[in-house]
C-alpha cells in the first residue's frame, strides 16, 4: 500500500522543474533498484513477524478479557491496527516490484489510501492514549481501575477509531487511477496533496508527538523515583517507547514537511524521492516493535503466553510445566497499565 501524502517521481502527476546545474545529475549516483529490493525485503520481514506477533497479542489479551484490565484495551486495539496495517503490505510489495503500477483496480486504489491513513492515525492515537492513561494511572492509582475510568477508556477507543476514520476520508476521496492505461494510483491534484499532507503532519505528528514524548518522560521519572527493580526496568521500557516512536515516525514526517516546503534544490529533491519508499516502510516497523515492547517484554504476558501454549502440549509435558512454582502475583496480566 503506497501512501498518498508524499509522491514519488514515478507516481507523481506533476513534473519536477528543469535544472541545468551539475547537481541535477545526482540521480545517476543513486541505485534505486538496490533500494527497491532492500525495501521489499524489509516489508517481507515486517509482514511475517508483524502478523505472527500481533496475532499472539490479540490471542493472549482476548484470553485474559475476564481479568477486566481495561487499560489493556489500548494495547488490544493497537494490535488490531497493526494487523490491519500488516495485511496491506503485500499490496505495497507488489506495487513497488512493478515500479508503482497498480493492478488492483480503482476501488482498491481508493481503499488502499483510506486504510493507510486509518492505520497511521489509529496507531499514533492509541500510543497517545496509552501514554496519557499511564500518566493518570501513576498520578491517581486508586482510581485507575474504577468503573468510571473503564467507561472512559472504552469511549476513548471508540473515539480514536471514529476520528481516525474521519481524518482518512479525504485520502479515499482524493485517490484516483492515472496513466495511459489507468495503471497508477495516487492523489488526483496538487491541492489534494497539500490538504492530505497537512492533515497527516498536524494530526499524525505535530499534536500527538510532544504529548507522547512529555508524558512518557514524566512516567519514566516517576517509575525511576520509586527505586524498586521492576520500576527501573519499566523506566527503561518507557524510554524505549519514546526512541521507537522517534525512529519509526520522524523521518517520514520530516519528508512530508520538506515536500510541503516545496524545496527546489535538485540534490535534496532526489534524495527525498530516493528515500521515500524506505521511509514509508520504516513507519511499518512499529508493527513488530510494539508487540515486543508493550507485551513480550513483560513477565506477566510471557507467563500467560506460556500457560496458553501448555494447553496444546502432550499431557506429560504439561504436567512437568505445572510442577514449576510461579508466584501468585504473576497470575494476572498487566500490559502497560
Amino acid at each position: 500500500m503506497e501512501d498518498s501524502t508524499v509522491t514519488s517521481p514515478s507516481r507523481s502527476n506533476t513534473t519536477t522543474k528543469d535544472c541545468s546545474f551539475p547537481q541535477c545529475q545526482c540521480v545517476t549516483y543513486m541505485d534505486g533498484e538496490a533500494m527497491m529490493y532492500i525495501t521489499i525485503g524489509l516489508y517481507l520481514l515486517i509482514f511475517v513477524m508483524g502478523l505472527l506477533e500481533n496475532i499472539v497479542v490479540l490471542w493472549i489479551n482476548w484470553q485474559m478479557k475476564k481479568a477486566k484490565k481495561e487499560s489493556n484495551l489500548y494495547i488490544f486495539n493497537l494490535a488490531i491496527s497493526d494487523i490491519s496495517a500488516v495485511l496491506t503490505i503485500p499490496f505495497r510489495m507488489v506495487e513497488l516490484s512493478l515500479h508503482y503500477r497498480w493492478v488492483w483496480g480503482s476501488f482498491l486504489c481508493k481503499l488502499d489510501g483510506f486504510l493507510y491513513s486509518l492505520n497511521l492515525y489509529s496507531s499514533v492515537f492509541f500510543l497517545l492514549s496509552s501514554s496519557v492513561d499511564r500518566y493518570f494511572s501513576l498520578r491517581y492509582p486508586a482510581q485507575a481501575q474504577g468503573s468510571r475510568d473503564r467507561r472512559i477508556r472504552r469511549l476513548i477507543c471508540v473515539s480514536v477509531w471514529t476520528l481516525a476514520a474521519v481524518l482518512s476520508i479525504p485520502n479515499y476521496l482524493f485517490h484516483q487511477m492515472y496513466g495511459y492505461y489507468d495503471n497508477y494510483c495516487f492523489l488526483n491534484s496538487t491541492m489534494s496533496w497539500y490538504v492530505q499532507g497537512s492533515l497527516t503532519l498536524i494530526f499524525g505528528f505535530v499534536i500527538p508527538f510532544p504529548i507522547i514524548i512529555v508524558s512518557n518522560i514524566v512516567n519514566a521519572k516517576a517509575a525511576k523515583a520509586s527505586g524498586n527493580k521492576e520500576s527501573i526496568k519499566n523506566c527503561k521500557l518507557i524510554y524505549a517507547y519514546v526512541i521507537t516512536f522517534i525512529i519509526c515516525w520522524t523521518p517520514y514526517y520530516l519528508l512530508i514537511l520538506a515536500e510541503l516546503m516545496e524545496l527546489e534544490n535538485c540534490v535534496i529533491l532526489y534524495a527525498l524521492y530516493f528515500c521515500y519508499d524506505f521511509t514509508l516502510c520504516l513507519t511499518c516497523t512499529h508493527c513488530i516493535i510494539n508487540p515486543i515492547l508493550f507485551n513480550f517484554m513483560h513477565k506477566d504476558f510471557r507467563y500467560h503466553f506460556a500457560t496458553s501454549i501448555v494447553k496444546f502440549l502432550p499431557k506429560k509435558y504439561a504436567k512437568e510445566y505445572d510442577d514449576v512454582s510461579i508466584s501468585s502475583d504473576t497470575r494476572h496480566i498487566v500490559v502497560i497499565s
